[in-house]
C-alpha cells in the first residue's frame, strides 16, 4: 500500500504500439484551443518564469487552483498541458500552465536555463499561489513531473498548507536509466529532436554569454550523456552528467513527501527504465500512489476522451477529489 495494481486505463485495441500510443494523442490534440493570460513572477535569483493562466468563460470566483508543468522542451502549448488545463477549467479549479525557465518564447535572463532537477521556480510560484487559493494541486508531466515530486520532497517541512497533492505522469524518476533508455536505438528519433530543440535554445543564448561556446558540436550529439555532460552540468554547478542526473532524480526525494501523491507510469513507456517504476517505495509508503497501466506510452495514453477529459485527466481529477474528501 498504496500501490495500485490494478489499473482502470486500457488503450484502443487497434493502437498497441507504444511509439503511436506516445505520439498519435500529441498529434490529434495539437488543435485544441485555449485562451491563456500570462503572469511573470520574478524569482529571488533575478530570473524569471512565466505561468499562463486559463481564461475560463466561467467567471465565478474558484478557491481552488491546479497547476500544471510541461515536459522536456514543452510549454503552456502543448497538447497535453493544453488538455489538463481544459479538464480542470471544466471542472471549476482555476488552471496555471507554468512554463519553466526559458520555455515561454523568451530567453531567460540567466546563463543557464531549466533542467530536471531546478525546483526554484516551481516553489517561488507555489509560494505566491497559496497566498491566493485555498487549495492548490500540482499535475506535471515527465521532466516537470520530475520537478514537481523532487519539490514535494525536499520541500516538505515548509510546503505552504494549501498546496494539497500532486499527480505525476511518465515520471523519468530515475534519470540516468531514462538517459540511457533513450539513447537506445528504437528511440532515436526522439533524441534527435530533443538535441535539435535543446541546442535552437544554446544558440539563443550565445548572443547574450559570447564567452560561452554553445554551439560547438552541439547538433552531432547522439545522447543526454552528452549533452548534459558538456553542458547541463557545468552550466548548474554539477560534476558531470551522471552527478547531474543522481542529484537531480526524484527518487531521492520520494520518501520524504508528507502529502498524497499519484505517479502513473505506463509499463512500455519507451522512455522509462526498469528504476522508473518506484515499487518497493510505494510499498512502504503512506503518501505516495503507484499506478503502473500496462500501456499508454509516453505522457500519452490514448482513448476516446468526454465531456470531463482522457482517462489520465479524469484519473488526477479523480485522486485530487479522494484528497479533498480527507479534509
Amino acid at each position: 500500500m498504496p500501490l495500485i495494481l490494478e489499473s482502470t486505463y486500457r488503450s484502443p485495441w487497434w493502437i498497441s504500439n507504444p511509439h503511436w500510443q506516445t505520439i498519435l494523442p500529441n498529434v490529434t490534440r495539437r488543435r485544441l484551443r485555449i485562451e491563456y493570460r500570462r503572469e511573470r513572477f520574478e524569482l529571488a535569483d533575478k530570473d524569471f518564469v512565466d505561468v499562463d493562466w486559463v481564461k475560463s468563460k466561467d467567471r465565478t470566483p474558484r478557491s481552488r487552483c491546479c497547476i500544471v508543468i510541461h515536459g522536456l522542451e514543452g510549454n503552456s502549448q502543448a497538447p497535453y498541458v493544453k488538455a489538463m488545463a481544459r479538464a480542470f477549467d471544466r471542472s471549476h479549479y482555476a488552471v496555471g500552465a507554468l512554463n519553466l525557465r526559458g520555455c515561454s518564447g523568451e530567453p531567460n535572463r540567466l546563463e543557464k536555463f531549466y533542467h530536471s532537477g531546478d525546483t526554484v521556480g516551481l516553489s517561488e510560484v507555489l509560494e505566491r499561489v497559496a497566498e491566493r487559493y485555498s487549495e492548490v494541486y500540482v499535475v506535471g508531466f515527465s521532466l516537470g513531473a520530475n520537478v514537481a515530486l523532487k519539490y514535494f520532497g525536499e520541500a516538505a517541512l515548509r510546503l505552504p498548507e494549501s498546496v494539497r497533492a500532486v499527480a505525476a505522469f511518465s515520471v523519468p524518476c530515475e534519470l540516468k536509466g531514462a538517459s540511457d533508455r533513450l539513447a537506445e536505438r528504437g528511440n532515436r528519433f526522439y533524441m534527435k529532436r530533443f538535441i535539435r530543440l535543446l541546442c535552437s535554445k544554446l544558440q539563443d543564448k550565445k548572443s547574450r554569454y559570447p564567452d560561452f561556446r554553445y554551439a560547438k558540436g552541439c547538433s552531432e550529439m547522439k545522447t543526454f550523456y552528452d549533452f548534459d555532460g558538456t553542458y547541463t552540468a557545468p552550466l548548474n554547478g554539477f560534476r558531470d552528467a551522471v552527478d547531474y542526473w543522481t542529484q537531480s532524480s526524484c527518487t531521492r526525494f520520494l520518501d520524504k513527501i508528507d502529502r498524497p501523491a499519484l505517479i502513473v507510469n505506463a509499463k512500455n513507456d519507451p522512455f522509462l527504465s526498469e528504476d522508473c517504476y518506484p515499487i518497493e517505495i510505494a510499498l512502504a509508503h503512506k503518501w505516495l500512489h503507484l499506478e503502473t497501466p500496462e500501456s499508454g506510452g509516453h505522457c500519452g495514453f490514448p482513448g476516446k476522451g468526454n465531456s470531463g477529459g482522457y482517462w489520465h485527466e479524469l484519473r488526477a481529477l479523480a485522486f485530487f477529489e479522494s484528497v479533498r474528501a480527507q479534509f
